[in-house]
């Protein structure tokens, strides 16, 4: 494949795997402060990252590119399983989907939610399933927040 597009697909999906990160999630939350959607979303968040934490602190698997570590919190950064972006991605899609209930809006949640997925493939941060362990995790905390909210 041609240098030129190789730079730009890693760019692209450099730029997309953000959209699944901590401070794209911390900014989407700040947008609702004054909504009914607030609670949910830092629930969800908190819940999200939970999970994540005690299976990765049961369940060390190295990522693609491995990293070293030499503390707990690294080592819980280093793991693989599962995918953290996936998981919060996953659930900030299905909050936002069912609670506007818009078709195109769905769409698009979809499509952000595979992308950001699939560049944690494309990146080497992760192995397939790692991020459909983070979909499970995604949708278990969603399901989890909608039946205590």
């Amino acid at each position: 494949m041609n240098k030129t597009i190789q730079k730009q697909l890693h760019t692209f999906f450099r730029d997309v795997t953000a959209m699944g990160g901590f401070a794209a999630s911390l900014l989407l939350t700040l947008l609702f402060i004054s909504s009914p959607l607030l609670v949910p979303l830092i629930a969800g968040s908190i819940l999200t990252a939970a999970i994540v934490i005690v299976i990765r602190l049961f369940y060390f698997k190295p990522r693609p590119k491995k990293k070293d570590y030499s503390g707990l919190l690294e080592k819980i950064d280093a793991s693989s399983f599962p995918s953290l972006h996936s998981a919060r991605i996953v659930f900030l899609a299905l909050i936002f989907s069912v609670h506007f209930a818009d078709i195109y809006l769905t769409i698009l949640c979809t499509i952000v939610a595979a992308l950001v997925s699939y560049s944690r493939i494309y990146l080497r941060k992760h192995y397939l399933i790692d991020v459909v362990g983070g979909i499970v995790v995604g949708a278990v905390a969603y399901f989890t927040v909608i039946k205590l909210f």
